[in-house]
């Protein structure tokens, strides 16, 4: 590089750094001049509680963080799915019944 090249990179990151300082000052304004006005409380703090409202506060409300099942089934195995045996126990699903001699018989004959 030529010392006329280093001296133009100087000069631009001179001035992009001078313009960048001058476009956020401009954009967040002069910390010493900002100001935060508050509220102040007029009223008296009591040091009783009141009784919550029984309509917000529901002891009988739905809690998100128990599992509810809709019915009569219930998952014994807690594994967050009503299986086939639990289903069973609940009514929801016949159980397989187990051929006879005569109906396995009748279904190898059908196969072969």
């Amino acid at each position: 590089m030529k010392q006329s090249d280093i001296f133009t990179l100087v000069l631009i990151a001179g001035i992009g750094t001078l313009a960048a300082f001058l476009a956020c000052n401009a954009i967040m304004g002069d910390p010493n001049k900002a100001s935060v006005k508050f509220k102040a409380l007029t009223g008296v703090i009591e040091s009783s509680l009141a009784e919550p409202d029984p309509e917000v506060f529901n002891s009988y409300a739905i809690n998100p963080t128990v599992e509810v099942y809709v019915g009569d089934c219930e998952d014994i195995d807690r594994n967050g799915i009503l299986d086939a045996a639990e289903l069973i126990v609940c009514g929801k699903l016949a159980p397989e019944e187990e051929p006879t001699d005569e109906a396995a018989e009748e279904q190898e004959i059908e196969k072969e």
